[in-house]
């Protein structure tokens, strides 16, 4: 069920290897656009400007809320990267 958390567990002390660079490049400007869009949401202060967060939850623009999202948006992509072989853990 929670196959992240295997997969988290096998990381431990662990290095990923990029095989992808175009893909990891991509997977870093998706990030930064995901969370660059829910900070100009917040910074707008407009209470008709809810953005949809990938978590479900509200985004008020704190620490805690920015690693939420940044996790919720990464995990995913990186455990698909990981099964296609864009990425590998070192031995």
């Amino acid at each position: 069920m929670y196959r992240w958390l295997e997969i988290l567990t096998m990381i431990e002390n662990k290095k990923f290897i990029v095989n992808d660079t175009d893909w990891a490049h991509t997977l870093e400007k998706g990030v930064e656009d995901y969370t660059d869009m829910l900070f100009e949401a917040v910074w707008e202060g407009s209470d008709d400007v809810v953005p949809e967060t990938l978590s479900g939850e509200l985004f008020c623009g704190c620490s805690q809320c920015f690693w939420r999202e940044t996790f919720f948006y990464l995990v995913p992509h990186l455990l698909e990267g990981y099964e296609n072989g864009k990425i590998e853990l070192e031995d």
